[in-house]
């Protein structure tokens, strides 16, 4: 796509004349056929290292401020495209379900993929953002940034799977046609990746007064394409924790098996997954031998009505908290399990 805006000077030969004449008869025709793109923001210039990948650090608690990184990267994106605008960033508590909007890590940009200005700045963006840089390293912005995952367009792409994958949802708001979603990790929302300091930092968790609640509902989700995922919290000492597990996977495999957190979907029906199913645990939690129950039980033991399954966990001391599913190749599977924690005592 043409990104240069740089103009010659016409000498006064007419032979010059005409080849440039010509020259932009055809750019003309070309940008006709592929639209311009605007220029994208500033890249700054950083040595080799750089951050991994954000962990999946979901949602748990509420704010109601947003915090310093993503409204310096809202100022910084609006300044550089006076073609699009805000949509929001902070959202209500009790305003649908999980969501980093909720604990000031969201915000939506204003570029409708139905309006071709500003379309074009999406995809400026776009590009910048998981462009290669000098070093070698892919996706560089994306990654310095501290962003979880990117919507637009019926698609997200996120940092568990790293590509586009299509975005289950429906209306322009919801499939994100009329705005760009940001979710950023911790890091990245503090203003504490290198893009920022030009430091690389390490995973950052939630802030310390956040982990000294004792929150009572927590939840992470595993993704079938990473295949484990592990919480940014820990279970409390001398506790009863309810957990559910809700959600479809496929396997990668020539018939696409369904799977949920206990049974997988046979010629036969559903039966117990003989790969096991998803596993919970900890450096303080041994819940690797013990079966999920099913909330509507179908037969076999699975839940083929809601797919939700439950556990109880009696705590006696701190733990952390890792959830993985079975399989041996990650690269064609999808979906993902939530997994909810409930502290009832």
């Amino acid at each position: 796509m043409l990104r240069s805006r740089n103009r010659r000077r016409a000498g006064t030969a007419a032979g010059l004349v005409v080849a440039l004449t010509m020259t932009t008869i055809a750019t003309a025709h070309a940008v006709g056929a592929h639209q311009s793109l605007p220029d994208p923001l500033p890249t700054p210039k950083e040595g080799a290292a750089i951050e991994g990948y954000s962990p999946d650090q979901s949602q748990f608690f509420c704010r109601s401020t947003v915090l310093p990184g993503v409204r310096a990267f809202e100022r910084r994106v609006l300044k550089h495209y006076p073609v699009s605008h805000s949509s929001g960033d902070m959202r209500g508590c009790s305003v649908g379900g999980t969501s980093e909007h909720k604990d000031g890590r969201a915000w939506d940009w204003g570029v409708d993929h139905r309006v071709a200005a500003q379309r074009a700045a999406g995809k400026s963006m776009l590009h910048w953002l998981f462009a290669t840089d000098s070093h070698g390293n892919h996706n560089a912005m994306f990654r310095r940034l501290g962003l979880m995952y990117v919507i637009w367009n019926k698609k997200i792409w996120g940092a568990w799977s790293q590509h586009w994958e299509p975005y289950s949802c429906s209306g322009p708001t919801l499939c994100h046609v009329d705005h760009m979603h940001f979710s950023f990790g911790w890091a990245g929302a503090e203003k504490k990746t290198s893009y920022w300091t030009h430091d690389v930092s390490p995973v950052l968790e939630p802030p310390l007064p956040v982990l000294a609640k004792l929150h009572a509902h927590r939840a992470l989700r595993v993704s079938a394409r990473t295949g484990t995922a592990a919480a940014m919290w820990l279970l409390r000492a001398e506790s009863t924790y309810r957990v559910t597990a809700h959600g479809l996977w496929r396997t990668g495999d020539g018939r696409r098996s369904r799977a949920d957190a206990r049974c997988v979907k046979t010629p036969a029906g559903w039966v117990p997954n003989p790969a096991g199913g998803l596993t919970v645990g900890g450096d303080q939690l041994h819940l690797w031998d013990q079966q999920w129950a099913p909330v509507h039980d179908t037969g076999n033991g699975c839940d083929t009505r809601t797919h939700r399954y439950r556990l109880v966990i009696h705590q006696l001391v701190s733990s952390t908290v890792t959830a993985q599913l079975p399989a041996d190749n990650r690269s064609d599977d999808h979906g993902s399990i939530k997994v909810r924690f409930f502290r009832s005592a």
